[in-house]
């Protein structure tokens, strides 16, 4: 692997989403979404407050909006990460990259990389003005370091699913030429997934999909340890998600060989 090589693409890669419109589009939308929820909220959590003790509260007021983020980054993600390789083979960039003395592993990995640098930073974005929001309109937690914790590690998770939402979404735009299917393709997976319940098409697969193992590192259901909820120790919320966090790395590593390997044997064909 040039490291060099993989580097400047992950450039171009990284320049390219960022002046995205649809990138921009969902910025605004969740910089918006993050402004109403920290300033209407502020009723609901005085009264969460009054009742419990003001880390949940503000725990809770960072909680409301985790349903409106996590689909509309998994969306811009999906879109951005299935396009990108259908597109420059349409304007036939990709045939003049692959032209010069550069390993089409090194251009998958290129690729990968620049796509999951810009999801960590525009995901920490949104989420860091998010927890600004409920502070500042609210008042801040009892312990900063303890939420510090616990936003970090939604930030590191929530990364990981996208991460992993990018790996199978170019596995996708590897397999199919065509640009309109390749979008449709990953659109209409994501919507099964988030929204008409993957374990109804899947069964007990659906365990494997980002939106699951997402859903199950925020709110383990099988032991009741939420990152949200502030009775819980830190500590026993990290280690109960390991095996969830395990299989979203090990998923995203098969997935991106999966598309190396695919890539690859075009040479031959």
């Amino acid at each position: 692997m040039n490291a060099m090589v993989v580097y400047q693409i992950a450039q171009m890669e990284f320049v390219r989403v960022i002046t995205s419109p649809i990138v921009l589009f969902a910025g605004i939308i969740l910089l918006f979404i993050a402004f109403l929820n920290g300033a209407g909220g502020i009723d609901t959590l005085d009264y969460i407050s009054s009742t419990d003790n003001t880390d949940t509260a503000v725990l809770k007021g960072f909680q409301q909006i985790f349903g409106s983020t996590v689909m509309l980054l998994t969306i811009t993600t999906a879109f951005v990460s299935a396009t990108t390789i259908p597109y420059e083979r349409w304007k036939g960039s990709v045939n003049v990259l692959l032209a010069k003395p550069l390993y089409r592993r090194d251009y998958i990995l290129g690729k990968f990389a620049g796509l999951a640098m810009f999801m960590l930073l525009f995901i920490t974005f949104i989420v860091l003005f998010t927890g600004l929001a409920v502070i500042v309109y609210f008042r801040g937690p009892q312990s900063i370091s303890g939420y510090a914790w616990r936003v970090m590690a939604y930030i590191t998770v929530f990364t990981l699913s996208c991460w992993l939402v990018i790996a199978l979404n170019m596995l996708i735009g590897i397999i199919s030429k065509n640009i309109l299917f390749v979008t449709a393709a990953a659109m209409t997976y994501f919507f099964i997934d988030s929204i008409w319940y993957s374990n109804r098409f899947l069964g007990f697969l659906s365990i494997l999909t980002p939106q699951t193992l997402l859903g199950k590192c925020i709110y383990n259901a099988n032991t009741s340890i939420g990152l949200f909820d502030s009775l819980i120790p830190f500590g026993h919320w990290l280690s109960s998600v390991i095996p969830y966090v395990s299989l979203l790395i090990i998923e995203m590593i098969l997935l991106l060989l999966a598309g190396i390997y695919l890539f690859s044997r075009e040479d031959s064909n």
